[in-house]
């Protein structure tokens, strides 16, 4: 009897021993997930979809980044283009102004006045005589500047008359001697021409050349923003 319960009391350790001594002789075993290797083993063409989908990504990145390369390469070329072109219509109008400024100095040169020179004739000696007295006149045409425009000779002025008085011993003239004519007529003054300056000739070039410049830059703006609205 008491052999009997004590068999039952220790009944639940001894099953606990048995089932340590068990696990302790237990080998080990590999375990494998069944859903993972499901999916390995029916994802084939899953994964080689997606493989087929990164490189269809990957081609398109690298054909927009070939088109922006493109695309900044000929915006680079058109405005090269449009230096180069505002360039040359600067050098054409400096061409002109330049070949304009050589004509001017060679006109100038020809033309270049170099002041008034002495001519013969334009002061004349005349001797008057009359009963009493002989007086000799010196005729010098005066310049005005009134014939430049009205292309008339104005009358000569008399500037100097010198009266001697006669000899004692020289005879007198007789009244029906005629009084001598004149030994020369007045000659008509020859026109004079004034030429600007030299400084005001170059002031006037540089205007000139100014408002080129502003009509090349003004064209080549224009042509560059024509180009940037046709692109």
């Amino acid at each position: 009897m008491a052999s009997s319960n004590l068999a039952r009391l220790t009944r639940a350790h001894s099953a606990v021993a048995a089932k340590r001594h068990a696990k302790r002789r237990q080998l080990a075993e590999v375990v494998f997930d069944d859903e993972a290797r499901r999916e390995f083993l029916t994802g084939f063409h899953k994964r080689k979809k997606a493989k087929t989908e990164a490189a269809r990504k990957k081609a398109k990145e690298r054909e927009k980044q070939e088109r922006l390369q493109d695309r900044r390469e000929r915006r680079q070329a058109l405005r090269e283009q449009a230096q180069e072109n505002a360039h040359k219509v600067e050098q054409a109008y400096a061409a002109a102004i330049l070949g304009d400024a050589v004509d001017d100095d060679d006109a100038g040169n020809d033309d270049e006045w170099h002041g008034v020179t002495p001519s013969s004739g334009t002061e004349k000696d005349a001797q008057y005589q009359g009963e009493e007295v002989v007086a000799t006149v010196t005729v010098v045409e005066d310049f005005d500047p009134s014939t430049l425009t009205t292309a008339e000779p104005v009358p000569a002025q008399e500037t100097s008359e010198e009266f001697t008085e006669p000899n004692s011993t020289s005879k007198p003239p007789s009244s029906h001697e005629k009084p001598p004519q004149k030994l020369a007529k007045r000659k008509v003054k020859e026109k004079k021409i004034y030429y600007e300056t030299k400084q005001a000739r170059k002031h006037q070039r540089e205007k000139q050349r100014g408002r080129k410049l502003e009509k090349a830059e003004r064209a080549g703006g224009k042509a560059a923003r024509q180009k940037r609205v046709k692109r």
